[in-house]
């Protein structure tokens, strides 16, 4: 008799509560260890490449507003003065031609299987970023003639992508906003990261699906940058792991 009303106390809705909590909480420690361990280095900010050298901006500016490594903004634009936003598809011509090493296994054998992986993942982001910009809340209105007045371009490059079925996967972007009518650089944005412990959670159904977590991150990040009045500090998600 004892030995059941023991039973009962440890299974019991408070205790049980406690050991969950309890898991969660290791779960999240191993996954920092991890971080510390190697997984930081996704932090690290690589050298840009020519898509934003090309810009002639300070590429070493950081914005404590947003969540992103490098983040510039011409002080001398008036945003305010521009309606529209034409989001142009995501290149991956900027991503280093070696870089396929990283992600090479028996899903990723050769260089060519990688690129086509890459370019699957820029076309899955450019629905993901417009997608993004046609909020109703999006400052600007999303639209595909640059020729309009009052147009910004948002131009985005994938500069790293190495797939893996785990926290080493990781993405590296370039974006420049554009005025449409003189082609002048009013912006400029670069980010590496990781998956979050939330995407890391979730069934993966490819081998990019980690990578596509991160670029709807940076899509939802994108479009809240666009609007300082409704996000005056754009955050990283829960649990974001760096």
């Amino acid at each position: 008799m004892l030995l059941s009303t023991t039973r009962l106390q440890i299974f019991s809705p408070s205790n049980m509560n406690f050991f969950i909590l309890r898991a969660i909480a290791l779960s999240i420690s191993i996954t920092l260890s991890l971080g510390s361990c190697g997984l930081g280095e996704s932090r690290k900010k690589d050298e840009p490449t020519r898509f934003l050298k090309s810009t002639g901006a300070d590429l070493n500016q950081h914005s404590t507003r947003l969540p992103f490594q490098r983040a510039w903004r011409d002080p001398k634009v008036d945003i305010s003065k521009y309606k529209n936003i034409v989001v142009r598809p995501v290149t991956t011509s900027f991503i280093k031609p070696d870089q396929w090493k990283e992600s090479e296994s028996k899903f990723l054998p050769s260089k060519r299987r990688y690129i086509r992986r890459c370019e699957r993942l820029a076309k899955y982001w450019s629905g993901s970023l417009n997608k993004a910009f046609s909020s109703p809340v999006c400052l600007f209105y999303k639209i595909n003639d640059a020729n309009q007045p009052n147009t910004l371009i948002l131009e985005t490059a994938l500069t790293e992508v190495r797939f893996a079925p785990s926290p080493l996967a990781s993405c590296g972007f370039e974006a420049r906003v554009i005025d449409a009518s003189n082609g002048k650089i009013i912006a400029t944005v670069s980010d590496r990261r990781r998956p979050s412990v939330k995407a890391m959670a979730t069934k993966t159904k490819s081998i990019s699906t980690l990578n596509e977590s991160i670029c709807d991150e940076w899509s939802e990040e994108l479009f809240k940058a666009s609007n300082q009045e409704l996000f005056p500090v754009v955050r990283r998600g829960l649990f974001g792991m760096f």
